[in-house]
């Protein structure tokens, strides 16, 4: 692997664990937040809440990073409309995979587990059934883990690219 597709791994990786973190926090407030006054009493307490919300997401931000190019698909797309590095209308389009495959991909993990836990605690006989309750949850969560991994991706893109070495074209290229 040549070097700038390691640097290109890498900010892949540090923007996985960034937007899941904030991620885990987002899905562990409004599990709780949500919850009716039964399951809340199921529910662990937050710091407990935050940190297995915070390690699921991160877990899965990462294996979902590390399966799927999404810095590739990222790049294409921008290649696709000629949106030059280092412009918003290039961070914009780079952004919106990463984004949207994250936080489809994560949220529905995220909150599989966290529905599941909460459903293996209801009795069965007053119980939804699993499937149910989970996309119910999930896709009411959904526009909002988009939203909010989409405006991260924009905010920490820049920070990180830079960071890792990666702040535009190599010296004497064109566009990627």
């Amino acid at each position: 692997m040549d070097e700038m597709k390691k640097k290109a791994k890498k900010v892949d990786i540090i923007m996985a664990i960034i937007m899941s973190v904030c991620m885990g926090i987002l899905f562990a407030i409004i599990a709780r937040k949500s919850a009716d006054p039964k399951a809340l009493e199921s529910m662990p307490p937050l710091p407990i809440a935050l940190l297995t919300s915070i390690l699921e997401s991160v877990i899965a931000g990462v294996i979902v990073v590390l399966v799927i190019p999404m810095g590739k698909i990222g790049r294409t797309l921008t290649t696709k409309f000629n949106a030059a590095p280092g412009t918003k209308k290039y961070s914009a389009i780079n952004c919106l995979p990463f984004a949207v495959i994250n936080a489809v991909l994560v949220s529905a993990v995220c909150s599989f587990i966290s529905i599941a836990q909460a459903h293996s605690h209801m009795p069965a006989d007053q119980a939804p059934p699993l499937f149910i309750m989970w996309v119910t949850n999930w896709l009411r969560l959904l526009p909002l883990s988009i939203l909010v991994s989409y405006v991260l991706a924009l905010i920490i893109a820049p920070f990180v690219v830079k960071a890792v070495g990666l702040g535009g074209p190599p010296e004497g290229a064109g566009r990627p």
